[in-house]
């Protein structure tokens, strides 16, 4: 049996993907097509989770109380479990589809790496490592609003984490690194300048016949920023409040954030060469695919509108921390 692992990266339709095919799985079945359940949610994310050390733990492992190697391992038998009864009733013949974009932002080094595929080599002759690439500056500012989100603040200093050392953002590091552990024969590099509905490119490469795709909801778009100012200000307050991500996706979205095209060129320029070193040494990337459509970055940006403090931080903060007691209330209530 053979497996495919999209690991994202962040930013590139990952959530709407894995939302598709989670609610599909039936219908993927049918074609051969086996999309696990019981990996943590709609995506994968027990398998990025796998990879890591106790030590190295992130927020899901903490919420789960992963906390000693003990429990880590605990865990990782849960998971083999898992994998084994459901693919016990599987034919040999199906695909295995993982999909989670925490193995793009969780996993940083080749260890971790190398205990995904200890994990995968259990159960599958052949994994195919997918990894769908996007410039890098699209994908910081696409950032910016899952960092809005989660109730982080965004002004200058957040684009200061594009560094061309770090694995996240330099792509040749990060292909290197799967290529180091899978071999470089086993991975895909998809450009998301060509192929930005990584779906339809599923679709595509596997033949498949699936249902449309609904378009009745909003999965992780940008937000205004407005709306990105406003999450700045609860920072600012220092009170710790935060406004529910399902109630910040139904505000109006009128501007985008956007920088300069001078700044957004400045940033971009750092990934030349390590861009360029990857796109040399793999048959499935070519020049320009991690080329932004500059013409879309206008001559001044409006980031500066995040840059200052507002005076009624705190005010802002009561206000929506009366809201948030008042909501919570009601909830007990019924």
């Amino acid at each position: 049996m053979e497996a495919i692992l999209h690991i994202g990266t962040e930013k590139t339709g990952t959530t709407s993907f894995q939302r598709y095919c989670y609610n599909n799985q039936a219908e993927l079945m049918e074609q051969g097509i086996f999309y696990p359940a019981g990996l943590g949610g709609e995506n994968h994310r027990f398998i990025s989770m796998y990879g890591l050390e106790a030590e190295n733990a992130d927020e899901a492992m903490r919420a789960m109380n992963i906390q000693t190697a003990s429990d880590q391992e605990k865990f990782r038998a849960k998971v083999e479990k898992t994998l084994d009864n459901q693919i016990s009733g599987i034919s040999s013949g199906s695909v295995a589809l993982f999909s989670s974009e925490h193995l793009h932002s969780r996993l940083k080094d080749v260890a971790s790496i190398g205990r995904v595929k200890s994990l995968l080599d259990q159960f599958f002759e052949k994994v195919t490592v997918v990894v769908h690439l996007r410039p890098q500056i699209d994908v910081a500012i696409s950032l910016a609003s899952t960092q809005a989100r989660v109730g982080g603040s965004v002004r200058e200093s957040f684009f200061n984490q594009m560094k061309v050392d770090n694995p996240y953002y330099n792509y040749n590091m990060l292909v290197g690194m799967w290529e180091e552990v899978f071999g470089a024969s086993n991975i895909r590099c998809i450009s998301f300048n060509s192929s930005p509905d990584f779906l339809s490119w599923f679709t595509k490469s596997f033949d498949l016949r699936l249902p449309k795709v609904s378009t009745d909801y909003r999965i992780n778009e940008a937000l205004d920023v407005q709306t990105i100012a406003m999450i700045n200000a609860l920072v600012d307050s220092g009170t710790g409040q935060n406004i529910d991500f399902r109630v910040l996706d139904r505000l109006p979205v009128k501007e985008k954030l956007t920088l300069s095209q001078a700044s957004a060129r400045r940033l971009q320029n750092a990934f030349v060469i390590s861009n360029r070193a990857l796109i040399d040494r793999r048959d499935d990337m070519k020049v320009g695919d991690l080329q932004p459509a500059w013409h879309k970055f206008p001559e001044k940006g409006n980031l500066e509108k995040l840059s200052e403090r507002v005076f009624f931080a705190e005010g802002f903060a009561a206000l929506v921390g009366y809201y948030n007691d008042i909501i919570g209330e009601e909830k007990s209530k019924s």
